[in-house]
Order: C-alpha cells, then structure tokens, then sequence
C-alpha cells in the first residue's frame, strides 16, 4: 500500500513539474493590488494537435463517429462547443477562487464593471482519449492576459502556460482513470491549469 502511495506522489510530482509558464508582457507585481477580476474565455483561432485547424479536426472525428452510429456527429459537435460553458469555464473559475482560501484574490465570469479582466485564451488541445484498455491524457496551451476592463490594449500582464495535463486532479467530478467522455479530460485541464496559475500569481504578488 505505500509503495501504490509513493507511485502516485511521483506521477503527481512529475505532472505539477510538466506545466510550463513564459511570461510574454509586464509582471506579476504589476498584478499586487488586485482582488477581484472580471473573466472571459477567447477559443479564436483555437487549434488542435497534429490537425491544420479545430474544424479538420471536427471533420474527422464526426465522420467516424457518424459511421460508429448515426446522429454521433451531431451530438459530438454539440457538446466540442457546449462543454466550454458547461464543463471547463466552471471547473477553472472554481478551481482558481478555491486556491486562494481567504478571498484574497477572486474571478467572477460576466463582470464586466470590474475594472480589471483576466482572459484565458485557449491556443491549443490535444483531447487524449481513454477507451476502456488504454488512455493517453489530454494537453492545453493556453494564452493568460490581464488588462483594464475599460482597454484591452492596456495589458498589466500576459503569460503562455504550456504543457497543462488533462488528467484527474482531485476536483472529484469523476473517479481518477474513468475520464472516458472527451469533455471531462479537457475539463481537467483546466482545473488544472487554474491551480498551477493560481499559485504563480501567488508566489508572484507575494501573498503569504
């Protein structure tokens, strides 16, 4: 039993390591008096890996799963764009406002009387897959910028994270390894990466 606990700490320890972060434009001190921030979520110019864009992609994957089974086409383009709202916005704002415990720092999706807005923009996925034998975990790279709400050409900060994991992070909404439906592992990419943001922000504006 421990030695199944020590396994686990290493992938664990190993994943949080994998993540990435460049920062593009200003610094996180620029970030210090901030509380609250508007948030908004940009998926333009979205691609996914090994395809020429997000609609070859689409093309694809609904071409075979129309021949699996009439009408999965429809249903699977359906839910590509409705999990954004319904599976990885909640999971990252939840995520993010959960990291810091005390309020310190907060995001509230459709605030846009805020005077500061943070907006992930999301470059890149790669979906994984689990199939009931084998899995291979999902990966983000997204694009994180913070301006004035009033002037989006006003950025105090932006950030590319690479390298985020769309696997099991604890947040409980399915039982680790069962991430069978696409929208779920994506989802965990984005606990994900609101946690590993979350901290550096921390760490950043020096928030004890």
């Amino acid at each position: 039993m421990k030695f199944t606990y020590f396994l686990l700490f290493i992938n664990f320890s190993g994943f949080v390591s994998a993540q990435d972060i460049t920062i593009i434009t200003g610094d996180f001190k620029n970030l210090k008096t901030i509380s609250e921030y508007n948030l908004v979520f940009d998926y333009s110019d979205l691609t996914v890996t090994d395809f020429e864009s997000e609609e070859a992609y689409l093309q694809k994957t609904m071409l075979e799963k129309e021949q699996a089974k009439p009408g999965n086409a429809r249903v699977f383009r359906e839910e590509w764009f409705g999990d954004r709202v319904y599976r990885y916005e909640p999971r990252y704002i939840k995520a993010f406002n959960e990291y810091f415990k005390k309020g310190e720092v907060k995001v509230v999706k459709g605030r846009p009387d805020l005077p500061f807005t943070m907006k992930v923009h999301t470059t890149e996925i790669y979906p994984g897959y689990n199939n009931g034998f084998t899995r291979k975990s999902g990966n983000l790279e997204v694009i994180i910028s913070i301006y004035k709400t009033e002037s989006a050409d006003n950025i105090l900060f932006s950030a590319k994270i690479m390298d985020v994991e769309c696997t099991y992070a604890g947040d409980k909404a399915t039982l680790e390894g069962f991430d069978f439906h696409q929208g779920e592992r994506i989802a965990y990419g984005y606990w994900n990466l609101a946690k590993f943001f979350a901290k550096q922000l921390r760490r950043g504006i020096k928030y004890n």
